[in-house]
């Protein structure tokens, strides 16, 4: 994707995503620790969502580093909510820890943590973190997406090159979703569609989809810090994002998304905008 941002902006993006990089290897030293030991605490939320010491360790960590490096920026985190403070930069920082909270309890590798960096509200650089992979993906607006695997050379991400739906691996997550927001055919309908479905979710089905390795992802329920960091690398990986109807293309505010290679995004959007 190509866009224009006003040289300061960019600058001011650049010099956070360095810092975002930091961070994420410190949230990944906690989360490592915590997932190899199995030892800590774990609580439902009002919405019956797990969270876990190393949830609200990591995110802390990260919002400490943000504090003293950037006072003056926004920052919304799942754990701890919206800042008191209004930003006084222009950025805001979106943040998930652990996007991938049960595959953490489960002891299932397939979390990461996820870090946004919006101006003026708009999702313009972001990292995926994989902690037990030893996996990153990162992304700035104009800038490109680049891949790195352990201590290897990052190289620039790219999204897949199918072009037909039946030809296509979708991820999505499990039918209880579907269920509980009252739209299950939606599921039936795009395991009917596609050449194959997988249950690979949360981030690590978003790193999949901005390296080429599955075709699309369907999310039948999402909150800003799901997705904030994910918009800009899937559109610098030659992506699209949208909700379900086609409409509100790159807003992590939508509530249902789809997240495809680009080519696959109209076929996604005219099955699934009936439930949109």
């Amino acid at each position: 994707m190509t866009s224009t941002l006003d040289h300061d902006v960019k600058a001011g993006l650049q010099e956070r995503l360095d810092a975002a990089h930091d961070m994420a290897r410190a949230a990944g030293d906690i989360l490592r620790h915590y997932f190899a030991s199995q030892n800590f605490s774990v609580e439902d939320k009002a919405d019956g969502s797990p969270v876990t010491t190393a949830d609200r360790e990591a995110e802390a960590s990260i919002r400490s580093a943000i504090d003293v490096a950037f006072p003056g920026d926004g920052l919304l985190g799942e754990e701890y909510g919206e800042s008191e403070a209004q930003s006084t930069t222009g950025y805001r920082w979106v943040i998930d820890p652990i996007d991938g909270t049960i595959a953490f309890v489960h002891g299932v590798p397939l979390l990461g943590t996820l870090i946004g960096i919006e101006y003026d509200n708009a999702p313009l650089a972001g990292l995926i973190e994989m902690p037990m992979l030893h996996e990153r993906a990162w992304a700035l607006r104009g800038s490109g997406a680049w891949h790195q695997v352990g201590d290897a050379k990052p190289v620039q991400a790219m999204v897949s090159t199918t072009t037909s739906l039946d030809q296509s691996m979708v991820c999505t997550t499990s039918f209880d979703y579907y269920r509980e927001h009252g739209y299950p055919e939606a599921y039936v309908a795009l395991g009917h569609a596609c050449r194959r479905t997988r249950g690979w979710n949360d981030c690590y089905s978003e790193l999949l989809l901005c390296t080429g390795r599955i075709d699309a992802v369907v999310e039948p329920e999402l909150k800003r810090w799901d997705i904030g960091a994910i918009i800009p690398i899937l559109q610098e990986a030659g992506g699209r994002y949208s909700d379900w109807s086609g409409q509100h293309v790159g807003d992590p505010g939508t509530p249902r998304g789809i997240a495809s290679n680009g080519h696959l995004h109209d076929e996604l959007v005219h099955l699934l905008k009936a439930w949109g």
